[in-house]
């Protein structure tokens, strides 16, 4: 498939089409390619300014889904245009096309509940999608296990992924620890390929509202989850303060060289 990119703080944010992610999907697992898809946005690329790790995994990932506002009127002021793509979006297009193909997905991340709830609905809603999950390890920043209880946790999780051979593993840790973790460990795991999803497993189950459509249409869903999650005022900063002045300084450093 071919995709168009565009570079904001020098990451190759991806320029496509929800079909055609689904189309390189498909490619993908028929010539068992394994692939991996991120979902950055703004406060995702600040931290991979300072976290190489999370840039290391950024640049290995296959595609990189514009998830956030914030980079559509980024690459609009570097002068090329990027499709948002929610994650979330991305997700829910993906089980419907595992739906027709009849594959196996696996969720990682998240609470026990939260994957129970995503799974009883998985199971009512799509009749031949076969699905396992497990809430896995509690991780650091950069993508390893905290504690000796989170260790087995993981070595739990990469045997139940590998027995389970999913054709598509999601991942939510939350950024940067997934993206971390799925590069890091991509190599050992037996799927057809991986994808992070940030909090959307939080609103595919349920315990979490989904914003009103008219918020996400105006890129106005960080008000919709600052409301519900207070503790995020930081990320938002990064996202409407931080990540605008590093993009315009790193155009203009450009510009003088």
């Amino acid at each position: 498939m071919t995709r168009k990119h565009g570079k904001i703080m020098g990451i190759s944010i991806s320029s496509t089409q929800v079909s055609k992610v689904l189309k390189f999907i498909d490619f993908s697992l028929k010539k068992k390619h394994k692939f991996f898809i991120a979902t950055p946005n703004p406060e995702i690329l600040v931290e991979a300014s300072k976290n190489n790790s999370l840039q290391k995994a950024l640049r290995s990932a296959d595609i990189l889904l514009p998830d956030g506002a914030g980079l559509i009127l980024a690459s609009k002021f570097l002068g090329f245009k990027l499709n948002r793509i929610t994650g979330r979006k991305m997700f829910e297009k993906i089980l419907k096309f595992a739906d027709q193909k009849n594959l196996k997905i696996f969720l990682l991340g998240s609470s026990g509940k939260v994957i129970s709830l995503c799974l009883k609905r998985l199971k009512g809603e799509y009749s031949t999608i076969k699905a396992s999950g497990f809430e896995g390890p509690f991780l650091d920043k950069e993508g390893s296990p905290i504690t000796n209880k989170d260790l087995e946790a993981e070595k739990r999780a990469l045997r139940m992924i590998n027995t389970f051979k999913p054709d598509i593993l999601f991942v939510a840790f939350g950024a940067p620890k997934q993206e971390i973790w799925l590069n890091n460990n991509l190599h050992k795991l037996k799927i057809g390929g991986g994808m992070v999803v940030g909090g959307t497993f939080d609103y595919f189950s349920g315990v979490k509202p989904l914003p009103p459509r008219f918020l996400s249409k105006i890129g106005l869903e960080w008000l919709w989850r600052l409301i519900y999650d207070p503790k995020r005022l930081k990320r938002i900063f990064n996202a409407l303060v931080v990540f605008p002045f590093l993009v315009l300084f790193k155009k203009q450093n450009e510009r003088k060289n």
